[in-house]
């Protein structure tokens, strides 16, 4: 096998595992775990929120009493409205005339009164000079000179302050006098750790004109693992915290000063072994750090959505969570343990709603979707922990944990728009799975952590025949990059019978054809690789442009079907499949009649003057399908839907020459350049092209 006639190049990705842990005598030895050590600046995980640890002399009302009249809710939801509303505190302002993308001033100077940006307000609120802080008026007249007036008044105020006050070093103060006078004498408080971060913020809003009231609470921050507060022992005393609500446009918005202002960096929970990192084995214990803190601007805590931040703090009193349905503090500390990047991304939960988790018979299954518009561009990760125990481990469960077998012990699958982690645990006890995500091929960030409770270690159990690494199983954005699209089966996970042929297709563009660039593998941690050779085979078919994939398996088990894109002499990792002859879940008699009538209206779908009837068919066993209760995350569902997707833009393409109108054709011809089938719709997009510019030159003509 080869990509071309040459021997198979060298497998980028993990290269076939070794035979499994030999089954001898389960006699008890220690497991050897090293020491991760002290390390600040590794890892994606290195920056954490904490809680302000001052105590509080400050006597300040929480509320007054002129605010008693204004009705905490929210009726604008952010989530739902994220591009019209959430991006005010992302940075995005309109660049008025005469100001280039940095907000520097490149024409000549203009009167005070022009429309502000942003950018000149942070500038201005970070190049304070020290003088600003002798008297709130000062400051004021300093921060605010020219956003009187403004439409987002009330929000560039909050800005300002927000801004301000963390590019404040409270230290450079400590030889003022303490007070709650002036902002210098407060900012000698914070010095001495005698007043909170928020006291100081809520001053400086109702000292600037704004309602702004002090929400205590409890948090998720500092040294919260997910789990704790859960009939843990644990009191709400162990997890006090303090934020803001400001009254804005007729609304209370949400802003956590402190976690605007400050991070902690290399904070460490200790009490864990990581067990894997970025696909590897490490086996490490985790060295406790309390971190250091440090400056930092997270702008996603001033104005968070009422929805996400209960995530991560509950009020005392329930009207200050913005809800119409308020949760209870037991709800809360039983929530995931969600992160920003999660809601950046756009993520959600689609399996159990809870940080703690607990396994079925050794195997724990957690479920994250994205919006379908960019599933496709979304990368997912994971690190796996295990609690730090005095429990000594069987030799036979030692084999599990040695550095080859740890990163098999969780298979992320995804099907379209779903991921499924599905973890096997061989060895009671805690564990923490710490999930990451982001744009393909870049960094990830921390998205949430769960903490599963394994009371019975999982019987009969299989490391995973193969690593896929950050691939993962199922088809995702790296088989998009080699060109492999509408594949037949979405899900990473495949059911399949011994000695019976499963076949696999993609459609792909003729460059794969010519180069014969895509070489299939077969794994099974009970069967040398070579041997597997023979049980899977590649086909291209170049008048449907497909990639045909035949195997089959020869005995029961789990197998691994790794699909390789050949380039320069290198073989990538593109797409990974984990075929199970044990997971075949019993169908009744009228599921597979809906599967047969989806695939039959598929196959009935035609371009051209039928197209909407044929459609209007494949709907209607659509919902069929989903009467007879099979799940829209189904892989014949997202693989058939993906197949109508493509023929619609095709059907696109061929009315837009049929009409014959510039507005129609331009707006037909962005719409599939901007798709992830354009490299497969060449034709159909210089089609188009070349009759917007006929169509352009009669315009021009007329």
């Amino acid at each position: 096998m080869g990509c071309t006639n040459s021997n198979m190049p060298v497998v980028l990705s993990p290269s076939p595992p070794p035979p499994p842990p030999p089954s001898v005598a389960p006699h008890l030895v220690h497991v050897h775990v090293k020491e991760e050590p002290d390390d600040y600046s590794s890892g994606s995980d290195c920056i954490y929120i904490g809680t302000d640890q001052a105590n509080e002399t400050v006597k300040l009302e929480n509320e007054l009493e002129e605010y008693r009249g204004l009705a905490p809710q929210n009726t604008i939801n952010v989530v739902e409205n994220r591009e019209k509303y959430a991006h005010f505190f992302d940075n995005w302002s309109p660049i008025p005339e005469n100001l280039d993308e940095e907000g520097n001033d490149s024409g000549p100077s203009r009167p005070l009164s022009h429309q502000l940006t942003m950018n000149e307000i942070d500038t201005r609120a970070r190049e304070a000079p020290s003088t600003c802080a002798s008297s709130f008026e000062n400051l004021k007249n300093y921060l605010l000179n020219g956003v009187a007036g403004h439409e987002n008044e009330g929000k560039l105020t909050v800005r300002a302050i927000v801004i301000w006050l963390g590019e404040q070093n409270p230290d450079d103060f400590a030889d003022r006098t303490p007070s709650r006078d002036t902002p210098e004498g407060f900012l000698s408080l914070l010095s001495k750790k005698q007043s909170l971060f928020v006291t100081f913020f809520t001053v400086l809003c109702r000292e600037f004109g704004l309602k702004c009231v002090k929400v205590p609470g409890v948090s998720k921050a500092g040294d919260y693992q997910p789990g704790d507060g859960i009939n843990d022992g644990s009191s709400d005393k162990d997890h006090r915290d303090t934020w803001a609500t400001v009254f804005i446009d007729k609304r209370w918005e949400i802003v956590h000063s402190y976690w605007v202002c400050k991070s902690l960096v290399g904070f460490k929970a200790g009490g864990w072994i990581k067990l894997e990192d970025h696909g590897k084995s490490v086996l490490k214990k985790v060295k406790e750090s309390v971190g250091v803190l440090r400056k930092a601007f997270k702008e996603y805590y001033i104005f968070p959505d009422p929805q996400e931040f209960v995530h991560r703090c509950h009020p005392d009193e329930d009207k200050w969570q913005l809800s119409k349905k308020p949760i209870d503090r037991k709800s809360f500390f039983q929530m995931p343990y969600l992160f920003p990047t999660f809601f950046g991304l756009g993520l959600k939960m689609v399996s159990n709603k809870s940080c703690l988790l607990k396994s079925t018979d050794g195997e724990v299954i957690i479920e994250i979707q994205a919006p379908i518009k960019n599933a496709n561009t979304i990368d997912l990760w994971y690190e796996l922990y295990l609690k730090d125990g005095k429990e000594e481990i069987g030799e036979n469960i030692k084999g599990f944990l040695e550095a080859e077998n740890i990163p098999k012990l969780v298979a992320m699958l995804r099907c379209g728009d779903v991921w499924r982690f599905k973890i096997s645990l061989p060895i009671k006890g805690t564990f923490k799975l710490c999930c990451y995500g982001g744009p393909h091929k870049s960094t990830l960030s921390r998205i949430a952590e769960f903490r599963i409770d394994n009371h019975a270690p999982k019987k009969h159990f299989h490391i995973l025949p193969f690593n896929p690494g950050r691939v993962g199983f199922g088809p995702g954005p790296a088989a998009t990059e080699a060109n492999l699209f509408t594949p037949s089966h979405s899900d990473g996970l495949v059911s399949i019978q011994p000695k019976t042929k499963l076949e696999i297709t993609f459609t792909t563009i003729k460059r794969v054809f010519e180069n014969k660039s895509i070489v299939a593998l077969l794994h099974n941690n009970d069967q040398d690789s070579k041997d597997l050779e023979r049980h899977v085979r590649v086909e291209m078919i170049r008048k449907t442009s497909m990639v045909v994939i035949q195997t089959e398996v020869p005995r029961e088990g789990e197998y691994a079907l790794t699909i390789y894109s050949c380039q320069k002499q290198e073989s990538i990792n593109v797409c990974n499949y984990l075929l199970s002859t044990v997971v075949s879940k019993p169908e009744r008699a009228n599921q597979k009649i809906a599967r047969r009538r989806l695939h039959d209206a598929l196959s009935q779908i035609e371009v051209g003057p039928i197209f909407d009837n044929t459609v209007e068919d494949f709907n209607k066993a659509l919902e069929y399908c989903f009467k007879q209760k099979i799940n829209k995350n189904d892989s014949d569902i997202v693989s058939t839907m993906a197949k109508v997707e493509l023929l619609t833009l095709k059907n696109d393409a061929r009315n837009a020459g049929l009409r014959e109108h510039f507005n129609v054709t331009e707006k037909t011809l962005n719409k599939i350049q901007s798709s992830i089938y354009s490299p497969i719709l060449t034709k159909e997009i210089n089609t188009l092209k070349n009759q917007l510019q006929y169509l352009k030159k009669d315009e021009e003509e007329l």
